[in-house]
């Protein structure tokens, strides 16, 4: 049992389960969580957000599960060892921890850590197998949710060009969306910066131009700024069936073919950059800037990431 109470869960008696695919940090970031949590199983090779959740759910046998994507380096030394309150009505409920981003600085649920119930895992309906096309894209919008600001993890996610192209690509495409549903289809009437700025709020659409705008000083930086651009405005600009970003053939199939041929060489993918960023600015007024190194590294230094609180969906 992981409840220590009616309404505190003892962590240090969840299962915590690493999730891994191809990420070339994962084997490191996973000697970083055995550290904290000598215990903690791994799943690895599994394609699918869906099935290797659900197989996390097999493996685990605790009441509530913690799982650790494998971009993520944790940093908190104290948390998992601790209790964490949950109210009697919310125990149903996905806790997702922030996780800062060191290509970006920003902080939210992206990535991050992820406390659910057992039960939750194992008929988990989402990504590759969502019956309802809201999920297709996150779990997030069809699963009692919970964003809980306390940072637990870094994410490294630019490791290699395809890993932060991947990474760019899906938040371009995701930051378009709104329980599962596209900000124009949501708001036909209104013009596309309006009906994105109305449907997706101002946190999430200034998350958006951050992805579209900084980290050029991270190694493979721009590849994760071509990513989110293009993610972008294929979505909003263009006739793009948008869960194609749950589907892992796909985006390695997309980024062998058409991306990594076309942009391989620097000149040709800052060029790309700049032309994705005039076409953003002039069709959805996104305002999103070309920084250099310096200026990336400079905004890191001093923004301070907007927060997100409680529940975020209901059933």
């Amino acid at each position: 049992m992981t409840r220590t109470g009616d309404t505190v869960l003892d962590l240090s008696t969840c299962d915590a389960v690493f999730l891994s695919f191809d990420e070339p940090n994962a084997d490191r970031h996973y000697a970083r969580v055995l550290e904290l949590l000598p215990d903690a199983k791994r799943i690895h090779g599994v394609e699918g957000f869906d099935a290797a959740h659900r197989q996390a759910g097999e493996l685990a046998v605790s009441d509530h599960v913690i799982t650790i994507d494998a971009d993520n380096l944790l940093i908190d030394d104290q948390f998992f060892t601790g209790t964490f309150d949950v109210s009697p009505r919310d125990r149903g409920a996905v806790f997702s921890f922030s996780a800062r981003n060191v290509l970006n600085a920003l902080e939210y649920g992206n990535g991050g850590v992820k406390i659910w119930p057992r039960e939750t895992l194992v008929t988990l309906r989402s990504h590759e197998n969502a019956q309802r096309r809201e999920a297709a894209v996150d779990f997030c919008w069809t699963t009692p949710y919970f964003q809980v600001n306390r940072v637990l993890s870094e994410v490294h996610m630019t490791a290699s060009p395809f890993q932060a192209f991947r990474g760019g690509f899906r938040e371009g495409v995701k930051f378009n969306l709104a329980d599962g549903i596209l900000a124009y289809e949501a708001w036909p009437d209104l013009s596309k910066n309006e009906a994105l700025f109305q449907h997706v709020g101002a946190a999430n659409f200034e998350r958006l131009r951050v992805w579209c705008s900084v980290g050029l000083d991270s190694p493979n930086g721009d590849w994760a700024i071509l990513g989110a651009r293009l993610g972008c405005a294929m979505t909003a600009l263009e006739d793009f069936d948008h869960i194609h970003v749950a589907d892992y053939g796909w985006i390695e199939t997309f980024w062998q073919q058409d991306i990594c041929p076309k942009w391989s060489n620097a000149k040709a993918r800052r060029d790309k950059i700049r032309e994705l960023g005039a076409r953003l600015n002039e069709e959805l007024a996104l305002e999103i800037a070309d920084l250099d190194a310096d200026a990336s590294r400079f905004i890191k230094s001093t923004y301070r990431p907007r927060r997100a609180f409680g529940r975020t969906m209901t059933v």
